[in-house]
């Protein structure tokens, strides 16, 4: 087990090693207004890409081996292709921090989705190696268009981040694009096509996805500049880094719960690794109290002086998400996306509850409190069901020795 999760770290600590360089040039160069105008556009591509992903989310590799691949694919196109223009109508028309780049919310939300969906069916055919290329090769490819535009062509705008997106999707999505064009001339006859099934799958695991991000950032929408957007996210995906821990467990969880039947032997080890992410992530916040303001200052910029003490004020929630992400992973294994979703949707009403006042009264500390309940709360309800329906008690929950033991002597 310990070497699965040593070399699934290492996978995903790659790829965040060039997301943070992007995070660093986006914010110490182009500085926290661009930094924050470059957040709320992504962000909103995110939330029409997860609505899209009821249909074309991983939830499909389910039925692809079942279903016909001229039919699933040729539904999904239309579904992205409708879906993402009335989503971009909607932010246009309620202007939710549009900055007049409503033309590339679409473009880019659609070539975005598309690829993401071409990368479902390569992933549904089992082609391990296209698929890990293709997604490696993105972030890649927008961190070297990123250092052209700002060191050779001294392009140090918002303008040269959106062609970086274009420059670093188009490719990948093109080769993506023929190998779907060469499985669709494929005539592989296969059971009906059931569309009904696909949106009910999808749908508690989109919107358990969608209520999970906006637990935190809804918070962006109701800062006052784009300036605190800037800072304030940047500090968000910094702290997030200490997921790559629970992350990297995550996926051994899901495949694991998902193709065993010793029911006992999954709840133990759900627990005991939640356990272990936990007291690992404390760790890393540790690390980071005693790191210096100044430090961030000179990583990020002068924007960005309030940067460790917004990490902190984060802390709390983060450590919160290590933990229960495990027990998430494990619902999801066992088909009980419903759970997952009660859970996010009750974080999610807290924020919209909560959110408008504290940054009203506390401005960033505000965000950051609201954020740390909604996780606080999500994860408790998770907890707690999860040791409720397995019969776990307190004196469980502080067991480390055994733990230890039982993760040292597992073979998965």
């Amino acid at each position: 087990m310990l070497k699965k999760i040593t070399h699934t770290l290492f996978s995903k600590g790659s790829t965040a090693f060039i997301n943070f360089a992007i995070l660093l040039i986006t914010s110490k160069v182009l500085g926290g207004e661009i930094r924050g105008e470059i957040t709320l556009f992504v962000l909103n591509i995110a939330i029409i890409q997860i609505v899209n992903e009821i249909y074309t989310g991983y939830t499909l590799v389910h039925f692809i081996p079942k279903y016909s691949f001229k039919k699933l694919y040729k539904f999904g196109f239309l579904w992205v292709a409708l879906c993402t223009l009335v989503l971009s109508i909607f932010f246009y028309l309620f202007n939710v921090k549009m900055g007049g780049n409503w033309v590339h919310l679409f473009l880019l939300s659609f070539i975005i989705i598309l690829h993401s969906f071409h990368l479902v069916f390569i992933l549904g055919k089992e082609k391990i190696k296209l698929y890990n290329w293709l997604s490696a090769s993105q972030p890649l490819i927008l961190l070297l268009s990123l250092l052209i535009f700002i060191f050779v062509l001294q392009q140090k705008s918002f303008t040269s981040y959106i062609i970086s997106m274009y420059i670093s999707f188009v490719p990948p999505a093109i080769i993506s694009s023929i190998y779907i064009f060469k499985e669709y001339r494929n005539p592989i006859k296969q059971e009906v096509f059931i569309v009904k099934q696909i949106f009910t799958n999808g749908f508690y695991n989109q919107f358990a996805a969608l209520t999970h991000m906006l637990s935190n950032r809804y918070n962006y929408y109701l800062l006052s500049t784009n300036l605190l957007v800037g800072v304030y996210s940047s500090a968000t995906s910094l702290i997030e880094s200490v997921w790559l821990i629970s992350g990297s467990v995550t996926p051994i969880i899901l495949t694991h719960v998902a193709n065993s039947k010793q029911n006992e032997e999954n709840k133990h080890i759900t627990f005991v690794l939640a356990k272990l992410c936990f007291l690992l992530s404390i760790v890393c916040v540790l690390v980071l109290y005693f790191i210096p303001d100044v430090f961030f200052v000179i990583l990020l910029g002068d924007d960005f002086a309030e940067t460790k003490h917004i990490m902190l004020l984060l802390s709390p929630g983060i450590l919160c998400v290590s933990f229960s992400s495990i027990i998430v992973h494990y619902y999801s294994g066992i088909g009980q996306q419903k759970t997952i979703a009660l859970a996010n949707l009750c974080g999610f009403i807290t924020t919209i509850s909560l959110g408008y006042a504290f940054i009203l009264n506390y401005g960033v500390d505000g965000a950051c409190y609201v954020s740390s309940i909604s996780y606080f709360i999500t994860s408790m309800i998770l907890l707690i069901v999860f040791m409720r329906k397995h019969h776990f008690t307190i004196k469980d929950l502080f067991e480390i020795r055994k733990n230890i033991y039982l993760i040292k002597n597992n073979t998965i």
